[in-house]
């Protein structure tokens, strides 16, 4: 229940609800550093939907898990490396409810067509349900950060 004063999500323990989802968010980081989608396995629910960077959208877990298997093979993909440790913010929405904002930068990475690619500022945010005692990721978005400047402003 939130609290309309403090905008708190009472009579829930944050602390360790945040940990487990954490887990969830290292398991899926292990995937990719390890070049092993089968470690994302148990992270997404049956009805998942996830769109990365460059527009690809998935529904379901098969289908995910399918083309990261796919994704993490490709020498591509392979060569690329994270330049630090992942970054994660956790926050408990509701009972049951979470969302979690990632951040990664990884180098090394090329195109399809072979051409080398910049250091990629890798953004995510995912929804995360718990269902029965566990934390599952029901939707998941990717996006990289661009140096392109689509509004003008001027601090002061």
């Amino acid at each position: 229940m939130k609290n309309e004063t403090t905008g708190k999500v009472t009579g829930i323990d944050s602390k360790s609800e945040k940990q487990e989802v954490g887990k969830v968010l290292a398991k899926i980081g292990k995937a990719f550093s390890t070049l092993d989608a089968s470690l994302a396995a148990d992270c997404y629910t049956e009805n998942a939907d996830w769109t990365n960077a460059f527009g690809t959208t998935l529904k379901g877990r098969d289908e995910i898990l399918c083309y990261l298997e796919k994704l993490l093979a490709q020498q591509q993909f392979k060569t690329g490396a994270f330049v630090s440790e992942p970054q994660a913010t956790i926050r408990i929405i509701g009972n049951g409810v979470a969302v979690a904002k990632t951040y990664a930068e990884r180098e090394g990475q090329y195109t399809q067509s072979g051409e080398p690619m910049e250091v990629r500022r890798n953004f995510s945010l995912k929804v995360l349900v718990k269902r029965n005692g566990k934390w599952k990721i029901i939707s998941d978005m990717y996006m990289d950060a661009r140096d392109d400047k689509t509004l003008n402003v001027e601090s002061g």
